[in-house]
């Protein structure tokens, strides 16, 4: 039960009343609403590529890394790890500060999208790579400050080119985008392809190479990629991946099939014979064997029974011509 207010606290409560200190239910103020949500927002950074679109750029850049590590491992003849590390929103300045001086900082040209992208590969990838085809181990070494040299420039467009058509062929699911490199600088701040507050989509990689670990990026203009991205999803990508898939490559697995030699051997017959006999044999001598003379021979592939055959000439040279496959578990 609530307390019961005696007569001094009721003559409190209405003093208080008629000097305005208490506040009536007809005086009270209505109810406030609620305050709106607020999401912060940075107009220096602004987020113009979704988290579904940046999702599907991460499954095109996973298998750029895949297929590149898999492709500088057959030239260096070691095992070359590729990792992407993230794919972030940044403006073009910031993308220019944060890579090192020098660096092998290439232009490339799509020309079906009428725009430039920028591959850069530190001097922590490169001259791992580079040492490892001019015939250097896997140990680490130090990294020299310079540019590149002439010879050395001459094999890092070799990597840079492998690079290129991996970058097409992970492009390939999404649009066919054909990569030129247009332009090699060494010193980034050369080269303004774009206002610093531009925004660009950055992947950057992870490069391991034995014990040595290197950077390399990627680097997309908003406004290039826009036509290519917008209203593109992580769904539509694997649905169009699977179509990729789908195409037929029996005629270049055959053509590649065909150019391989295969050693083709015909058996006349089986015999068993004593050693000593063996020893004996002269020119002349006959062998007896338990198949007859008008029987067919067995013609194998790489050691393995495929045909049944017979025995002939062709245009004056021994041929046979094939009677019928083996069975599975003939013998000779």
């Amino acid at each position: 039960m609530p307390d019961i207010l005696d007569q001094s606290e009721v003559d409190a409560l209405l003093e208080a009343v008629k000097k305005g200190s208490v506040v009536t239910s007809a005086a009270a103020p209505a109810a406030r609403t609620e305050s709106p949500h607020v999401q912060h927002y940075d107009f220096k950074r602004p987020e113009r590529v979704s988290k579904e679109q940046l999702r599907a750029l991460q499954n095109v850049n996973e298998i750029f890394a895949r297929s590149f590590g898999a492709t500088v491992a057959g030239m260096v003849r070691t095992i070359v790890e590729v990792r992407l590390m993230a794919v972030e929103q940044i403006n073009y300045g910031e993308f220019i500060a944060s890579l090192p001086n020098p660096t092998c900082f290439n232009i490339l040209e799509i020309k079906s999208l009428g725009g430039e992208a920028v591959f850069e590969i530190s001097p922590s990838t490169m001259f791992p790579i580079i040492d490892r085809l001019l015939g250097g181990g896997l140990a680490e070494t130090s990294m020299p400050n310079r540019p590149l040299t002439q010879i050395e420039q001459r094999l890092a467009s070799t990597i840079i080119q492998r690079a290129v058509e991996q970058l097409h062929a992970a492009w390939a699911n999404i649009a066919e985008l054909d990569f030129t490199v247009t332009k090699t600088e060494f010193n980034p701040q050369l080269m303004q392809i774009r206002s610093p507050n531009e925004a660009v989509v950055v992947a950057r990689f992870e490069v391991k190479i034995g014990k040595t670990n290197g950077l390399m990026n990627l680097c997309f203009p908003f406004v290039v990629i826009e036509p290519v991205i917008s209203g593109f999803s992580v769904h539509t990508w694997l649905s169009q991946a699977k179509k990729h898939e789908t195409k037929d490559y029996s005629g270049q697995i055959a053509k590649s099939l065909s150019r391989a030699a295969l050693e083709v051997v015909c058996y006349l017959a089986e015999a068993k014979i004593r050693l000593s006999d063996l020893v004996d044999l002269q020119v002349g001598h006959i062998i007896e064997t338990d198949r007859p003379a008008n029987s067919d021979i067995s013609l194998c592939i790489e050691g393995r029974l495929k045909f049944r055959c017979k025995t002939g000439v062709h245009k004056n040279h021994k041929a046979v011509v094939l009677t019928r496959p083996a069975e599975p578990n003939e013998g000779i």
